[in-house]
């Protein structure tokens, strides 16, 4: 039964964001905002995967444990908990959308990327794959990473249309993931 629950929550998620992907171009092009089915598509993909994620990394590991890698694995998961709520406690909510925000934010998390939520829940997967040594955690954080990179050209247009010079400037100084340069 665990094996259904997991794959039926993984093509959940993917299906879920094949679909709403569309629409959130769409949306951003032509409404200026994302409409609230679409919020809750992006909620549902993501409550989705980290259901299929939880699932794989609930299985028991056989053999010896290894305490640095769970060491290194925990921080790695702490400090991508800690970038994703920073990052997320940071933008207000609007009453029109939830992904609608009350302006550019570039001070604080945002200093050291432009996407910190999703980078942080990126590192958090990552960080608790390697604490639990489990592969299927790695493949459903790769999975994300590779959902993630899919839709950030789209949310990055819809910020060069709406905020002109501002968010280039802010594009041409802040690296997108961590560290890494800025397309």
């Amino acid at each position: 039964m665990k094996g259904f629950a997991f794959w039926t929550a993984l093509l959940g998620a993917a299906g879920s964001f094949m679909w709403v992907r569309p629409r959130i171009e769409r949306e951003y092009r032509e409404e200026g905002h994302l409409l609230e089915l679409t919020v809750g598509v992006v909620y549902a993909a993501y409550g989705l995967h980290l259901a299929a994620f939880l699932l794989a990394i609930s299985e028991r590991r056989a053999g010896k444990a290894l305490p640095a890698l769970s060491f290194l694995g925990w921080t790695t998961a702490g400090l991508g908990a800690a970038l994703f709520v920073s990052g997320w406690r940071t933008l207000p909510v609007s009453d029109d959308s939830a992904l609608t925000t009350s302006g550019l934010k570039t001070e604080g998390v945002y200093q050291l990327s432009r996407n910190p939520q999703n980078v942080g829940w990126a590192i958090l997967f990552l960080g608790t794959s390697l604490a639990r040594r489990s592969w299927a955690g790695a493949g459903l954080t790769a999975l994300f990473g590779a959902m993630f990179l899919r839709y950030l050209p789209d949310e990055e247009v819809f910020l060069e249309q709406t905020y002109g010079d501002a968010y280039r400037r802010y594009r041409a100084r802040t690296p997108r993931i961590l560290g890494w340069p800025s397309p």
